[in-house]
């Protein structure tokens, strides 16, 4: 994801972003352990950058850096859960960052822990972040996908994300 700040902090949306099979919400101190494990899954650590030391203390330190990286207007990151209320089961992530080209661009990125893949959580996720930064926040999202990660290019063009392939 990009790395040139914002002019303005992301607000978080209200209401938070729901469909009737996901909510996106934010991240908890309570969500490490569930953290820690996605970004020690083989195929989140093939597509995604993930901390070379996927343990809980590091998990529970980014968490508690969302904050500060969304004031900071550098992005947001927040919570794919099912949308039954109460149910705060972390089934993925999705998240923008600012990239650099200007105040109104932005990239899009996700993953989605390995028992909940294939079932449209993250076309789910990012179609409602997409909607939410383009008609609240006025972003063009892009997404940076490796062309042989066929689920995530087919996610990015669902979400109307303009598609920068990785070469």
């Amino acid at each position: 994801m990009g790395s040139v700040a914002a002019a303005v902090a992301y607000p978080l949306p209200d209401p938070p972003l729901a469909d009737d099979v996901v909510r996106l919400r934010p991240w908890t101190g309570s969500d490490a352990p569930a953290l820690a494990a996605a970004w020690a899954d083989d195929e989140i650590r093939r597509w995604t950058a993930v901390p070379e030391r996927p343990d809980e203390d590091h998990a529970r330190r980014w968490i508690a850096g969302e904050r500060i990286r969304r004031e900071r207007g550098l992005g947001f990151d927040l919570v794919i859960s099912p949308a039954a209320e109460g149910d705060a089961t972390v089934l993925g992530e999705v998240g923008i960052a600012t990239m650099a080209g200007g105040p109104d661009r932005a990239e899009a990125g996700w993953w989605v822990g390995p028992d909940h893949r294939r079932r449209g959580v993250a076309t789910r996720a990012v179609g409602l972040v997409a909607v939410w930064c383009r008609d609240e926040l006025g972003l063009e999202l892009f997404a940076e996908v490796d062309p042989d990660n066929l689920p995530s290019v087919w996610v990015a063009e669902s979400a109307g994300c303009r598609l920068r392939l990785k070469r």
